[in-house]
């Protein structure tokens, strides 16, 4: 009976490593990373999306938008008097990294508090590759 417990659990620990192992996503050559969210002490927080272009030609991200907030705007640091970029390009071999601080995209206009464990759904739209549904995992920004 405990050799049945101990292959349960291991099975149970294997299955949610690999879920969480599995949170990327590819459209065309853009591949798209672990995507997380910081939670919101206001009505708005900030989304981290790493991108890599495998391609052979530029792509860029152009806009996104989901549910949970009224507007999704393109930023290259956390100063509101900057405006907003109107694209984050992905040039070929060129990772893009997004981080605290720095390049991330910002939900306005949040519809409800988000807290570290919610998950909701973001579409992001390149230039080129198109359209695709991600998740937005929300986490406290402890490990990145």
């Amino acid at each position: 009976m405990l050799t049945r417990r101990v292959f349960l659990t291991f099975i149970a620990m294997a299955a949610t490593a690999s879920k969480a192992l599995a949170h990327s996503f590819k459209i065309g050559e853009i591949a798209i990373g672990h995507v997380w969210g910081l939670p919101s002490e206001t009505r708005e927080t900030q989304v981290f999306v790493p991108l890599s272009n495998r391609g052979k030609e530029t792509d860029a991200l152009v806009a996104a938008r989901s549910t949970v907030c009224s507007m999704i705007e393109l930023r290259q640091n956390n100063r509101y008097d900057d405006p907003a970029l109107t694209s984050v390009v992905a040039d070929p071999g060129k990772p893009v990294a997004m981080r605290k601080g720095a390049r991330h995209l910002r939900l306005i206009g949040l519809t409800k508090p988000l807290k570290v464990g919610d998950r909701f759904d973001m579409i992001l739209d390149f230039e080129k590759a198109g359209e695709i549904t991600v998740e937005v995992i929300v986490e406290d920004g402890s490990g990145h």
